[in-house]
């Protein structure tokens, strides 16, 4: 089966955020690691670099990060105050004392150009309504010299399996309501020509795979995925819209955590990645 592919939205990105910082949503963002999610990034990075990590949730992928470039300084930023404070946590677990987290948006970056000897955004673009102006103040904060990375999914890649009526219904509503929030679920096949557009005119591009290859990540996702049907912030517009009911979106959602539960349930997806060097 291919897909198409709970907090007021922040004025300045011009959109929802569909994900939401449920506790659901964010223990699986808590699973996610530099090793894995920025892994094509961290070969580019050298001890003592100051970094950004732009949008870094609970900060899981940014302790990485903060060990890759140790003694330099890592800032991650989000706009939720809850996230934080779980990336903080983090931080104080590991001992990392090069790492802090503050409360920023990414179109006004509190911080003085050339600020910064590398970026980091997983999943961030996807998400903000104005993905050339975030990458503009991205790239003012830079030095010269200096490296982007960029990371996000192309929904329209997504395979899952054995097929089911309404999980298909289920990843093309999910992808409706994305678009309608103003987000952008396939940008992951134009980061490199974001790139380019933003000024970066040297750019190596790459991709990777987000798969569940077990039982037990399989329900994880199709868990998550069931429990956005059922959130606020997925349900309003989808029924405000008049995309589904009440009671459809029960369905669809009951359908999704029937469907990850069989033992042949699999589901894939293209993340694409790139890193661009400012001159």
């Amino acid at each position: 089966m291919t897909s198409p592919q709970e907090p007021a939205p922040p004025a300045e990105l011009g959109s929802t955020y569909t994900y939401g910082h449920h506790p659901v949503v964010v223990d699986v963002h808590l699973q996610r690691t530099a090793a894995r999610e920025a892994a094509f990034f961290l070969p580019h990075l050298r001890p003592g670099m100051r970094l950004l990590d732009a949008g870094c949730g609970p900060g899981s992928i940014t302790v990485g990060l903060a060990q890759a470039v140790a003694p330099g300084n890592v800032t991650g930023i989000d706009l939720d105050a809850g996230v934080l404070e779980r990336g903080r946590s983090l931080a104080a677990e590991q001992s990392l004392p090069n790492l802090r987290f503050e409360a920023a948006g990414v179109y006004d970056l509190p911080y003085p150009s050339d600020s910064f000897d590398a970026v980091f955004a997983h999943t961030l673009l996807e998400h903000v309504g104005d993905p050339a102006r975030a990458l503009a103040e991205l790239r003012r904060v830079l030095r010269p010299g200096g490296l982007i990375g960029l990371r996000d999914c192309d929904w329209a890649s997504g395979i899952f399996a054995p097929e089911d009526p309404l999980v298909a219904e289920a990843l093309r509503l999910y992808e409706r309501v994305w678009r309608h929030n103003g987000g952008h679920p396939d940008c992951g096949r134009n980061l490199r020509d974001f790139l380019f557009q933003a000024g970066f005119n040297h750019v190596e591009s790459s991709a990777s795979f987000r798969w569940d290859g077990s039982l037990a990540s399989t329900i994880t996702f199709g868990d998550l995925l069931a429990d956005r049907f059922r959130l606020p912030n997925f349900i309003e517009p989808a029924v405000s819209m008049n995309w589904a009911d009440r009671a459809s979106l029960a369905r669809i959602s009951d359908a999704c955590a029937a469907w990850c539960r069989q033992p042949n349930a699999f589901a894939a997806m293209i993340m694409c990645e790139a890193v661009g060097w400012k001159e």
